[in-house]
Order: C-alpha cells, then sequence, then structure tokens
C-alpha cells in the first residue's frame, strides 16, 4: 500500500491568517494554486495521476450541477464537488 503521509503535504502554505480554500469554494475563472489534499482515498491517486497535485495551477471553466470542469496547463478535467472539496487551494487570480 502506498504512503497515505502523502496525501498531507502541503506545498506553498501561506501565512496563518489565509483560510483554506478547496477547489470547490472557487468560481468559474478563478486560478488557483493546489497547495494539498485533506484526506486519502482512491479517487484522489487518480486525480493526482492525471495531473492534479501540489504546486500546479489550475483554472475553474465551468460549474456542471454536481461537477466542475477545470483547466491545467496541458489537459481539462472534470471533478465532482465531492471530491473537489478534499483538494486545497491558494487563490491567485479571476481571470475573464
Amino acid at each position: 500500500m502506498q504512503n497515505r503521509n502523502r496525501f498531507r503535504h502541503k506545498f506553498g502554505q501561506g501565512t496563518s491568517s489565509d483560510s483554506v480554500k478547496t477547489l470547490n469554494d472557487l468560481q468559474v475563472g478563478e486560478v488557483a494554486q493546489i497547495t494539498g489534499f485533506s484526506n486519502h482515498n482512491e479517487i484522489l491517486l487518480k486525480i493526482e495521476a492525471m495531473g492534479l497535485r501540489p504546486g500546479r495551477k489550475i483554472k475553474v471553466l465551468q460549474r456542471l450541477g454536481r461537477g466542475i470542469l477545470v483547466s491545467t496547463s496541458m489537459s481539462r478535467i472534470v471533478i465532482t464537488s465531492d471530491v473537489a472539496r478534499s483538494i486545497e487551494v491558494k487563490c491567485e487570480k479571476r481571470s475573464q
């Protein structure tokens, strides 16, 4: 079994006054950097294998009911809101 502690890793943490946001909290057009994962499950292993890992910048393109369409520098991925709540992010900017 893989090391579960790797999902507790945080990348580029801000100051203690910053509140933790998840991918599910972002609005369409917002750009953020993934800082870590709040829990461990098999879905997050697959998400990480698709390129969504700490340090990666993502942009929310569209909200689709219970899904969120995000883009990375190389692909577009739809993630359910349940999984998006486990992906911690640091907001960078909102683009049009």
